[in-house]
């Protein structure tokens, strides 16, 4: 049960009030909130560490972990992959609620931002490190530290997509993918599925097959994505609907890319 909450003025002070035992970062508040996390006892709020912009620097765009999910949907700073994947939170209730940096803490199994994010090659800045990380060395290292933003190109070629029963159902599959370029071939593209249970796959061998090299057919397309993923089913999608669907999802997803690199 929560008994206390504490408003830091500094990162410093925050870290240092989450070493209390029980103690929880609030950012939306959207989990704690929830009832499900019984063992919380005291909050430490984000509200006063100024980490709730939006900006351009240096051909990126450098997003502040207090930054909601509206927020990024309403900016026209954000990658619009980006914005996309905020909008897939269909309820602006929970939009206006829900944080970046809330989301990187949790990591819901069906997050559709976290695979953008990915194929995005986006950066985290964490308290106490010097260094930006990875997005992927960050999620390796099982989400440790206060994230205070993440850095992402401010210009970048991706799209997204996700498959649920209705707009407010849970997710049970979610596909991401980019490209520095599309058109006349794929330069590093980047393709990630996710089967909203747990497993988020960052398609490898597919992305060597395609880098640099003539488009291939929309059935290979498939077949690549398909080759590397093997999904885990839920109430809503079997192990063979996804997959399917896998393939469909990112074959659609590279020639929305093609076609507007085209123009």
């Amino acid at each position: 049960m929560i008994t206390d909450i504490v408003r830091p003025k500094t990162v410093t002070e925050a870290v240092r009030a989450k070493t209390a035992p029980g103690a929880a970062y609030l950012g939306g508040g959207t989990w704690l909130n929830s009832g499900r996390a019984e063992n919380v006892t005291t909050l430490v709020s984000l509200e006063n560490l100024g980490l709730g912009s939006i900006q351009t620097e240096s051909g990126r765009c450098i997003i502040g972990a207090s930054v909601t999910f509206q927020a990024l949907v309403d900016s026209p700073l954000v990658p619009s992959a980006l914005r996309e994947a905020a909008r897939l939170t269909a309820s602006r209730t929970l939009r206006n609620m829900v944080t970046v940096g809330g989301e990187f803490g949790l990591s819901p199994d069906d997050s559709a931002v976290i695979p953008v994010l990915i194929v995005l090659d986006a950066e985290v800045s964490v308290a106490g490190r010097k260094k930006l990380l990875p997005i992927e060395s960050f999620l390796d290292e099982n989400r440790t530290g206060l994230v205070l933003g993440v850095s992402v190109p401010a210009q970048a070629a991706a799209a997204v997509s996700a498959v649920s029963r209705t707009s407010h159902s849970p997710r049970s599959l979610v596909a991401a993918v980019s490209a520095r370029a599309a058109a006349p071939m794929l330069d590093r593209p980047r393709l990630v599925l996710s089967d909203c249970r747990g497993r988020r796959v960052r398609l490898t061998a597919a992305e060597r097959k395609l880098d640099g090299a003539p488009i291939p057919s929309r059935q290979d397309i498939e077949a690549l994505a398909r080759a590397e993923f093997t999904p885990r089913p839920d109430m809503h999608a079997s192990v063979a609907y996804k997959r399917y669907m896998a393939g469909v999802m990112v074959a659609d997803l590279l020639a929305a890319l093609i076609s507007k690199a085209a123009r």
